[in-house]
């Protein structure tokens, strides 16, 4: 599979463990006229899609959502080429919806789908923004509490600051993103990645990081503090500190990534997955999906009623805002494949 399946994506944006059965229903019935067929990564997670964009697009339309998952990129793949395509609306990585734009995803109606509501530089020919997820700096506020850490460079001086480490399971949401802003590259000449500067940058850590394995691994390992430092998903980082973690977040440089709305080639109901894309974008069931899963809405100026600890790791607040940089999802559309690969070689060596 060329890019990460849907389900870790989402695992990841989402912070919530993926089951294999939805209660919502997940299957792979046929799709019909009259009901689009939604596709995420199952329980928990597309049970909030279903509360905050689901029900209340079907109240105001009349139009059901059949559930189906997780996201297989090999399976859309495969439906296209075959010219049987079941699904409708598919919640992917915007990384995919650019790299399949016009061949195995369809060219968005904007005619239709409003796209001034999303950030610049987030919307895609095929793809536009679901919610977006970040990767937060969290450090041992006990084991640092003489000196805390203030910037993104801090998390690779072992020198000043020795402890564990933990990054994330995936290379796309922004480790090397990371190392490179702690080199001193300016955010906006973070793109194209120098890979040589990155790795550079990320072999003095390595024999003190746990490369982790799942999202779920770094939240429990942040909860059982077997880690002093971490670079982690803001949902994850809820999570663990909902848990009684007793760790602090640093607003020095925060990566922001994001899940589109796609709909594929020669879907059954195009016309219907376009309004329905336009109706999840909008502001109310936007910011409903954000406060059940702990990610951010489509833009800074929809404010989720946040609880205490979801706003401790929230980056959109004025405050904090200037620490965002976003990830650019087209670079990573062509070049996920090469980076992997190099990111696997180098952690084997």
């Amino acid at each position: 599979m060329r890019l990460r399946t849907g389900t870790t994506t989402k695992a990841m944006a989402a912070g919530l463990a993926v089951t294999a059965v939805a209660a919502c229903t997940i299957g792979n019935p046929a799709s019909t006229r009259d009901t689009l067929t939604f596709v995420s990564t199952g329980s928990p997670f597309q049970d909030y899609q279903k509360k905050a964009w689901q029900q209340p697009f079907t109240a105001r339309t009349g139009l059901k959502v059949r559930n189906d998952g997780p996201v297989d990129e090999a399976r859309l793949r495969t439906m296209v080429e075959a010219r049987k395509v079941s699904w409708d609306v598919v919640d992917t990585s915007a990384a995919a919806a650019e790299q399949y734009c016009g061949k195995y995803v369809e060219r968005l109606d904007f005619s239709v789908i409003d796209q001034s509501v999303f950030p610049k530089g987030t919307v895609g020919r095929c793809g536009v923004p679901a919610y977006f997820y970040s990767l937060v700096f969290m450090y041992d506020k006990e084991k640092y509490a003489k000196d805390p850490p203030t910037t993104i460079a801090d998390f690779f001086d072992v020198k000043k600051y020795p402890g564990r480490r933990i990054v994330p399971p995936e290379i796309a949401v922004g480790l090397l993103e990371a190392a490179l802003l702690a080199d001193g590259v300016p955010k906006e000449g973070l793109y194209p990645l120098d890979l040589d500067r990155a790795f550079r940058r990320l072999e003095p850590i390595k024999r003190v990081t746990t490369f982790a394995k799942t999202y779920g691994q770094m939240q429990q390992m942040l909860v059982d503090r077997q880690v002093d430092m971490g670079l982690v998903l803001s949902a994850r980082a809820y999570q663990a500190l909902k848990a009684g973690a007793p760790f602090q977040p640093v607003w020095d440089r925060t990566i922001v990534n994001w899940d589109d709305l796609v709909v594929p080639k020669d879907a059954p109901n195009k016309e219907k997955a376009m309004r329905f894309i336009a109706f999840a974008s909008q502001a109310e069931p936007s910011a409903r999906l954000a406060e059940l899963a702990s990610v951010q809405p489509i833009n800074e100026g929809i404010e989720p009623r946040y609880d205490r600890i979801q706003q401790t790791v929230n980056p959109f607040t004025p405050a904090r805002r200037h620490s965002i940089v976003r990830a650019d999802a087209a670079w990573w559309g062509r070049n996920f494949d090469q980076v992997t690969k190099r990111y696997t070689a180098w952690l084997a060596g």
